[in-house]
Protein backbone atom coordinates (compact mmCIF):
# COMPACT_ATOMS: atom_id res chain seq x y z
CA UNK A 1 0.00 0.00 0.00
CA UNK A 2 1.49 3.33 -1.06
CA UNK A 3 2.44 5.65 1.78
CA UNK A 4 0.88 9.08 2.29
CA UNK A 5 2.17 12.00 4.32
CA UNK A 6 -0.30 10.95 7.03
CA UNK A 7 1.01 7.37 7.27
CA UNK A 8 4.69 7.62 6.30
CA UNK A 9 6.97 6.69 9.21
CA UNK A 10 10.38 8.27 9.75
CA UNK A 11 11.99 5.03 8.60
CA UNK A 12 10.00 5.04 5.37
CA UNK A 13 10.76 8.71 4.75
CA UNK A 14 14.48 8.06 5.11
CA UNK A 15 14.51 4.83 3.05
CA UNK A 16 12.43 6.30 0.22
CA UNK A 17 14.43 9.54 0.08
CA UNK A 18 11.41 11.69 0.87
CA UNK A 19 13.03 14.04 3.40
CA UNK A 20 14.08 17.60 2.57
CA UNK A 21 17.79 17.55 1.76
CA UNK A 22 17.93 21.36 1.95
CA UNK A 23 16.54 21.55 5.49
CA UNK A 24 18.44 23.95 7.77
CA UNK A 25 16.02 24.75 10.59
CA UNK A 26 12.31 25.29 11.16
CA UNK A 27 12.50 29.03 10.49
CA UNK A 28 14.24 28.46 7.16
CA UNK A 29 11.68 25.75 6.34
CA UNK A 30 8.76 28.14 6.94
CA UNK A 31 10.51 30.77 4.81
CA UNK A 32 11.12 28.22 2.03
CA UNK A 33 7.47 27.17 1.96
CA UNK A 34 6.42 30.83 1.98
CA UNK A 35 8.59 31.39 -1.08
CA UNK A 36 7.62 28.21 -2.93
CA UNK A 37 3.87 28.08 -2.15
CA UNK A 38 3.02 31.46 -0.55
CA UNK A 39 -0.74 31.34 -1.09
CA UNK A 40 -1.16 27.67 -0.15
CA UNK A 41 -3.32 27.35 3.01
CA UNK A 42 -1.26 26.00 5.90
CA UNK A 43 -3.41 26.03 9.03
CA UNK A 44 -7.03 26.57 9.90
CA UNK A 45 -9.17 26.96 13.00
CA UNK A 46 -12.94 26.92 13.28
CA UNK A 47 -14.35 29.98 15.06
CA UNK A 48 -16.80 28.87 17.77
CA UNK A 49 -20.14 30.63 18.04
CA UNK A 50 -22.56 30.77 20.96
CA UNK A 51 -25.49 30.37 18.60
CA UNK A 52 -26.60 27.18 16.91
CA UNK A 53 -25.60 28.55 13.52
CA UNK A 54 -22.74 27.09 11.53
CA UNK A 55 -19.28 28.04 12.73
CA UNK A 56 -17.06 30.15 10.53
CA UNK A 57 -13.36 29.51 10.12
CA UNK A 58 -10.05 31.28 9.62
CA UNK A 59 -7.10 29.96 7.64
CA UNK A 60 -3.54 31.21 7.25
CA UNK A 61 -1.23 30.58 4.31
CA UNK A 62 2.46 29.72 4.42
CA UNK A 63 3.16 33.36 3.64
CA UNK A 64 1.03 34.28 6.67
CA UNK A 65 3.04 31.91 8.87
CA UNK A 66 6.24 33.63 7.81
CA UNK A 67 4.89 37.18 8.07
CA UNK A 68 2.97 36.61 11.31
CA UNK A 69 5.80 34.86 13.11
CA UNK A 70 8.16 37.70 12.18
CA UNK A 71 5.78 40.42 13.35
CA UNK A 72 4.95 38.71 16.65
CA UNK A 73 8.67 38.07 17.17
CA UNK A 74 9.41 41.76 16.59
CA UNK A 75 6.73 42.73 19.11
CA UNK A 76 8.02 40.32 21.76
CA UNK A 77 11.57 41.52 21.20
CA UNK A 78 10.50 45.17 21.47
CA UNK A 79 8.44 44.75 24.63
CA UNK A 80 10.38 42.05 26.50
CA UNK A 81 13.79 41.92 24.87
CA UNK A 82 15.61 42.67 28.12
CA UNK A 83 14.09 39.61 29.80
CA UNK A 84 14.37 37.38 26.75
CA UNK A 85 18.10 38.02 26.40
CA UNK A 86 18.58 36.50 29.86
CA UNK A 87 16.66 33.31 29.14
CA UNK A 88 17.72 30.90 26.40
CA UNK A 89 14.72 28.58 26.74
CA UNK A 90 11.34 30.31 27.08
CA UNK A 91 8.20 28.63 28.44
CA UNK A 92 4.72 28.92 26.92
CA UNK A 93 1.42 27.93 28.51
CA UNK A 94 -1.63 28.66 26.41
CA UNK A 95 -4.72 26.94 25.00
CA UNK A 96 -4.33 25.45 21.53
CA UNK A 97 -5.16 28.61 19.59
CA UNK A 98 -3.79 30.77 16.76
CA UNK A 99 -2.16 32.91 19.46
CA UNK A 100 -0.28 29.86 20.72
CA UNK A 101 0.77 28.96 17.18
CA UNK A 102 2.21 32.34 16.25
CA UNK A 103 3.86 32.93 19.63
CA UNK A 104 5.57 29.54 19.40
CA UNK A 105 6.77 30.22 15.85
CA UNK A 106 7.86 33.74 16.87
CA UNK A 107 9.95 32.56 19.81
CA UNK A 108 11.69 29.99 17.62
CA UNK A 109 12.22 32.77 15.09
CA UNK A 110 14.06 34.68 17.84
CA UNK A 111 16.28 31.64 18.43
CA UNK A 112 14.67 30.48 21.67
CA UNK A 113 13.88 26.84 22.41
CA UNK A 114 10.23 26.85 23.55
CA UNK A 115 9.11 24.78 26.53
CA UNK A 116 5.50 23.81 25.72
CA UNK A 117 3.70 23.39 29.02
CA UNK A 118 0.44 21.45 29.14
CA UNK A 119 -2.24 23.48 30.97
CA UNK A 120 -2.95 20.50 33.24
CA UNK A 121 0.37 21.12 34.99
CA UNK A 122 0.19 22.34 38.57
CA UNK A 123 2.24 25.44 39.52
CA UNK A 124 4.87 23.34 41.31
CA UNK A 125 5.32 21.20 38.19
CA UNK A 126 5.61 24.31 36.03
CA UNK A 127 8.28 25.74 38.34
CA UNK A 128 10.11 22.40 38.27
CA UNK A 129 10.09 22.24 34.45
CA UNK A 130 11.30 25.83 34.15
CA UNK A 131 14.14 25.16 36.59
CA UNK A 132 15.11 21.97 34.73
CA UNK A 133 15.29 23.96 31.47
CA UNK A 134 16.96 26.99 33.09
CA UNK A 135 14.00 29.07 31.99
CA UNK A 136 13.44 32.51 33.52
CA UNK A 137 10.54 33.63 31.30
CA UNK A 138 7.10 32.06 30.90
CA UNK A 139 4.56 33.55 28.50
CA UNK A 140 0.98 32.75 29.41
CA UNK A 141 -2.51 33.25 28.11
CA UNK A 142 -4.78 35.25 30.40
CA UNK A 143 -6.53 31.98 31.26
CA UNK A 144 -3.41 30.73 33.03
CA UNK A 145 -2.34 33.93 34.78
CA UNK A 146 -2.89 32.45 38.25
CA UNK A 147 -1.06 29.21 37.44
CA UNK A 148 1.91 31.07 36.01
CA UNK A 149 2.00 33.59 38.84
CA UNK A 150 1.97 30.83 41.45
CA UNK A 151 4.76 29.04 39.58
CA UNK A 152 6.81 32.26 39.62
CA UNK A 153 6.23 32.59 43.38
CA UNK A 154 7.32 28.99 43.96
CA UNK A 155 10.44 29.60 41.91
CA UNK A 156 11.20 32.73 43.94
CA UNK A 157 10.74 30.83 47.21
CA UNK A 158 13.30 28.32 45.94
CA UNK A 159 15.80 31.05 45.08
CA UNK A 160 15.05 30.92 41.34
CA UNK A 161 13.86 33.66 39.02
CA UNK A 162 10.81 33.19 36.82
CA UNK A 163 9.04 36.09 35.10
CA UNK A 164 5.39 35.42 34.21
CA UNK A 165 4.37 37.54 31.20
CA UNK A 166 0.92 37.68 29.63
CA UNK A 167 0.77 37.21 25.87
CA UNK A 168 0.49 40.50 23.94
CA UNK A 169 -2.95 39.79 22.50
CA UNK A 170 -6.06 41.65 23.64
CA UNK A 171 -9.24 43.26 22.34
CA UNK A 172 -7.20 46.38 21.62
CA UNK A 173 -4.38 44.45 19.94
CA UNK A 174 -5.51 41.16 18.45
CA UNK A 175 -3.37 38.76 16.48
CA UNK A 176 -5.07 40.03 13.32
CA UNK A 177 -4.19 43.62 14.27
CA UNK A 178 -0.54 42.70 14.78
CA UNK A 179 -0.38 40.84 11.47
CA UNK A 180 -1.98 43.80 9.66
CA UNK A 181 0.73 46.21 10.82
CA UNK A 182 3.54 47.28 8.55
CA UNK A 183 6.77 45.36 9.14
CA UNK A 184 9.52 47.57 10.55
CA UNK A 185 12.39 45.42 9.28
CA UNK A 186 14.55 46.39 12.23
CA UNK A 187 14.45 43.02 14.02
CA UNK A 188 17.33 40.68 13.27
CA UNK A 189 16.81 36.96 13.65
CA UNK A 190 19.67 34.66 14.64
CA UNK A 191 20.80 31.69 12.61
CA UNK A 192 20.18 28.39 14.37
CA UNK A 193 21.51 24.95 13.57
CA UNK A 194 19.34 21.96 12.72
CA UNK A 195 20.81 20.25 15.80
CA UNK A 196 19.75 23.10 18.13
CA UNK A 197 16.70 22.51 20.32
CA UNK A 198 13.58 24.07 18.77
CA UNK A 199 10.99 23.18 21.42
CA UNK A 200 10.45 20.83 24.34
CA UNK A 201 7.52 18.66 25.31
CA UNK A 202 7.39 17.06 28.74
CA UNK A 203 6.29 13.84 30.37
CA UNK A 204 3.19 13.74 32.55
CA UNK A 205 5.20 12.96 35.65
CA UNK A 206 2.84 10.19 36.72
CA UNK A 207 5.57 7.54 36.92
CA UNK A 208 8.46 9.61 38.28
CA UNK A 209 6.48 12.09 40.38
CA UNK A 210 7.71 15.11 38.43
CA UNK A 211 7.44 15.94 34.72
CA UNK A 212 10.62 15.76 32.67
CA UNK A 213 11.37 17.81 29.55
CA UNK A 214 11.76 16.07 26.19
CA UNK A 215 13.77 18.25 23.79
CA UNK A 216 13.11 18.30 20.07
CA UNK A 217 15.71 19.68 17.69
CA UNK A 218 14.84 21.62 14.56
CA UNK A 219 15.77 18.54 12.54
CA UNK A 220 13.63 16.23 14.69
CA UNK A 221 10.67 18.60 14.47
CA UNK A 222 10.53 18.90 10.70
CA UNK A 223 13.77 17.83 9.00
CA UNK A 224 13.17 14.08 9.23
CA UNK A 225 9.58 14.24 7.94
CA UNK A 226 8.50 13.22 4.42
CA UNK A 227 7.65 15.63 1.64
CA UNK A 228 4.96 14.36 -0.74
CA UNK A 229 4.47 16.51 -3.87
CA UNK A 230 0.75 15.69 -4.00
CA UNK A 231 0.22 16.18 -0.26
CA UNK A 232 -1.42 19.59 -0.61
CA UNK A 233 -4.48 17.97 -2.18
CA UNK A 234 -5.57 16.44 1.15
CA UNK A 235 -6.01 18.28 4.45
CA UNK A 236 -5.75 16.81 7.95
CA UNK A 237 -8.00 17.53 10.92
CA UNK A 238 -6.53 16.84 14.35
CA UNK A 239 -8.11 17.09 17.77
CA UNK A 240 -4.68 16.92 19.44
CA UNK A 241 -3.70 20.26 21.03
CA UNK A 242 -0.53 22.02 19.95
CA UNK A 243 1.12 21.58 23.35
CA UNK A 244 0.91 17.81 22.89
CA UNK A 245 1.09 16.11 19.50
CA UNK A 246 -0.52 18.91 17.54
CA UNK A 247 2.82 20.45 16.59
CA UNK A 248 3.94 17.10 15.14
CA UNK A 249 0.69 16.82 13.19
CA UNK A 250 1.22 20.36 11.88
CA UNK A 251 4.78 19.77 10.69
CA UNK A 252 3.75 16.46 9.10
CA UNK A 253 1.20 18.33 7.00
CA UNK A 254 3.38 21.36 6.30
CA UNK A 255 6.38 19.43 4.97
CA UNK A 256 4.06 18.20 2.20
CA UNK A 257 2.52 21.63 1.69
CA UNK A 258 -0.76 20.45 3.18
CA UNK A 259 -3.39 22.23 5.23
CA UNK A 260 -4.00 21.18 8.82
CA UNK A 261 -7.14 22.03 10.76
CA UNK A 262 -6.69 22.33 14.53
CA UNK A 263 -9.44 22.11 17.12
CA UNK A 264 -9.98 25.56 18.72
CA UNK A 265 -8.84 24.85 22.25
CA UNK A 266 -10.03 27.89 24.20
CA UNK A 267 -13.35 27.93 25.97
CA UNK A 268 -15.01 24.92 24.37
CA UNK A 269 -14.79 21.22 25.23
CA UNK A 270 -13.88 18.50 22.76
CA UNK A 271 -17.26 16.88 22.16
CA UNK A 272 -18.65 15.09 19.14
CA UNK A 273 -20.96 18.04 18.47
CA UNK A 274 -18.08 20.54 18.51
CA UNK A 275 -15.81 18.36 16.36
CA UNK A 276 -18.66 18.03 13.86
CA UNK A 277 -19.03 21.84 13.78
CA UNK A 278 -15.30 22.14 13.09
CA UNK A 279 -15.49 19.61 10.26
CA UNK A 280 -18.56 21.37 8.86
CA UNK A 281 -16.64 24.67 8.85
CA UNK A 282 -13.76 22.97 7.03
CA UNK A 283 -16.25 21.48 4.57
CA UNK A 284 -17.61 24.95 3.88
CA UNK A 285 -14.06 26.05 3.09
CA UNK A 286 -13.91 23.53 0.24
CA UNK A 287 -16.53 25.63 -1.55
CA UNK A 288 -14.03 28.50 -1.38
CA UNK A 289 -11.21 26.46 -2.88
CA UNK A 290 -9.64 24.87 0.20
CA UNK A 291 -8.53 21.23 -0.02
CA UNK A 292 -10.94 18.72 1.56
CA UNK A 293 -10.18 17.03 4.88
CA UNK A 294 -9.16 13.47 4.05
CA UNK A 295 -7.25 12.53 7.21
CA UNK A 296 -8.59 12.59 10.77
CA UNK A 297 -6.19 12.26 13.73
CA UNK A 298 -7.42 11.73 17.25
CA UNK A 299 -7.16 9.95 20.57
CA UNK A 300 -9.45 7.03 21.43
CA UNK A 301 -12.06 8.79 23.55
CA UNK A 302 -12.77 11.35 20.80
CA UNK A 303 -13.16 8.59 18.21
CA UNK A 304 -15.57 6.77 20.51
CA UNK A 305 -17.69 9.91 20.85
CA UNK A 306 -17.67 10.44 17.08
CA UNK A 307 -18.53 6.82 16.34
CA UNK A 308 -21.50 7.00 18.71
CA UNK A 309 -22.88 10.09 16.94
CA UNK A 310 -24.70 9.43 13.65
CA UNK A 311 -23.33 12.53 11.91
CA UNK A 312 -19.91 12.05 13.48
CA UNK A 313 -19.79 8.47 12.22
CA UNK A 314 -20.58 9.61 8.67
CA UNK A 315 -17.74 12.11 8.78
CA UNK A 316 -15.34 9.37 9.86
CA UNK A 317 -16.62 6.96 7.21
CA UNK A 318 -16.01 9.55 4.49
CA UNK A 319 -12.37 10.09 5.49
CA UNK A 320 -9.64 8.44 3.44
CA UNK A 321 -7.92 7.48 6.71
CA UNK A 322 -8.79 7.84 10.39
CA UNK A 323 -5.75 7.64 12.65
CA UNK A 324 -5.76 6.86 16.36
CA UNK A 325 -2.87 7.09 18.79
CA UNK A 326 -1.78 8.23 22.23
CA UNK A 327 -3.60 5.39 24.01
CA UNK A 328 -5.24 2.07 23.25
CA UNK A 329 -8.57 2.08 21.47
CA UNK A 330 -10.73 -0.81 22.76
CA UNK A 331 -10.52 -3.66 20.25
CA UNK A 332 -14.28 -4.07 20.03
CA UNK A 333 -14.71 -0.38 19.17
CA UNK A 334 -12.04 -0.48 16.46
CA UNK A 335 -13.39 -3.73 15.03
CA UNK A 336 -16.87 -2.26 14.89
CA UNK A 337 -15.63 0.89 13.14
CA UNK A 338 -13.70 -1.11 10.54
CA UNK A 339 -16.68 -3.42 10.06
CA UNK A 340 -18.82 -0.39 9.25
CA UNK A 341 -16.44 0.86 6.58
CA UNK A 342 -14.13 3.28 8.43
CA UNK A 343 -10.51 3.14 7.23
CA UNK A 344 -9.00 3.05 10.72
CA UNK A 345 -5.29 2.86 11.46
CA UNK A 346 -3.17 2.82 14.59
CA UNK A 347 -0.24 5.22 14.53
CA UNK A 348 2.53 4.30 16.95
CA UNK A 349 5.40 6.54 17.97
CA UNK A 350 6.85 8.66 20.73
CA UNK A 351 8.24 12.11 21.36
CA UNK A 352 11.62 10.45 21.86
CA UNK A 353 11.75 8.59 18.51
CA UNK A 354 9.02 10.06 16.31
CA UNK A 355 6.59 8.08 14.14
CA UNK A 356 7.65 4.40 14.24
CA UNK A 357 4.90 2.19 12.77
CA UNK A 358 1.32 2.22 11.58
CA UNK A 359 -1.34 -0.21 10.39
CA UNK A 360 -1.72 1.46 6.97
CA UNK A 361 -2.78 -1.29 4.55
CA UNK A 362 -5.09 -2.28 1.70
CA UNK A 363 -8.33 -1.34 3.46
CA UNK A 364 -10.58 -3.20 1.02
CA UNK A 365 -8.90 -6.53 1.83
CA UNK A 366 -7.24 -6.13 5.24
CA UNK A 367 -9.16 -5.35 8.43
CA UNK A 368 -6.26 -5.78 10.88
CA UNK A 369 -6.22 -2.20 12.16
CA UNK A 370 -4.24 -3.16 15.30
CA UNK A 371 -1.45 -4.93 13.39
CA UNK A 372 1.44 -2.48 13.14
CA UNK A 373 3.64 -2.63 10.05
CA UNK A 374 7.19 -1.31 9.74
CA UNK A 375 8.06 -1.97 6.07
CA UNK A 376 10.94 0.33 5.03
CA UNK A 377 13.14 1.21 7.99
CA UNK A 378 12.40 -2.06 9.78
CA UNK A 379 16.12 -2.81 10.00
CA UNK A 380 16.36 -0.22 12.78
CA UNK A 381 13.61 -1.85 14.86
CA UNK A 382 14.03 -5.00 16.91
CA UNK A 383 12.42 -6.71 19.88
CA UNK A 384 14.19 -7.80 23.05
CA UNK A 385 12.94 -9.71 26.09
CA UNK A 386 13.58 -8.17 29.47
CA UNK A 387 13.93 -9.89 32.84
CA UNK A 388 10.17 -9.88 33.42
CA UNK A 389 9.56 -11.81 30.22
CA UNK A 390 7.99 -8.80 28.54
CA UNK A 391 9.14 -7.85 25.07
CA UNK A 392 10.31 -4.31 24.37
CA UNK A 393 10.66 -2.57 21.04
CA UNK A 394 14.24 -1.33 20.69
CA UNK A 395 15.18 1.46 18.29
CA UNK A 396 18.69 0.95 16.95
CA UNK A 397 21.31 3.43 15.69
CA UNK A 398 20.47 4.65 12.20
CA UNK A 399 16.85 5.52 12.99
CA UNK A 400 16.32 9.13 11.84
CA UNK A 401 15.51 10.58 15.25
CA UNK A 402 16.28 9.68 18.85
CA UNK A 403 16.36 12.09 21.78
CA UNK A 404 19.93 12.11 23.04
CA UNK A 405 19.47 13.53 26.50
CA UNK A 406 17.62 10.58 27.98
CA UNK A 407 19.23 8.22 30.53
CA UNK A 408 19.49 5.47 27.90
CA UNK A 409 21.52 7.62 25.52
CA UNK A 410 24.81 5.99 26.45
CA UNK A 411 23.48 2.64 25.24
CA UNK A 412 23.12 4.11 21.73
CA UNK A 413 19.61 2.78 21.38
CA UNK A 414 16.18 3.65 22.66
CA UNK A 415 13.67 1.48 24.47
CA UNK A 416 10.02 2.31 23.95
Amino acid sequence: MAATYFTCTLGQAQSLGLTNSNFKNINHFIDSQAEAIPSQPAVGFAIPSNSNSQWNSKTWTFSDLQDGSRKVAALLQKTHGDLLCNSDTVALICPSTPEFLFTWLALMRLGHPVLLIAPQCQPAAIAHLCKACQTTVIFHDETYADQSGEAANIAQDNGEKLNAIELPFSKDQSLSDIMAQEATGSTTFPDVKETDVAYLHHTSGTSSGVPKPIPQTHRAGAGVLPSFPDGKQSATFTTTPLYHGGVADAFRAWTSGALIWLFPGKGIPITAANVIKCLSAAEKGVEQGLPPVKYFASVPYVLQMMEADEQGFEYLRNMDIVGVGGAALPAEVGDRMVGKGINLISRFGSAECGFLMSSHRDYAKDREWQYLRSNQGAEYLTYEKNEDGLVELVIKPGWPHMVKSLPTADTKHQLT
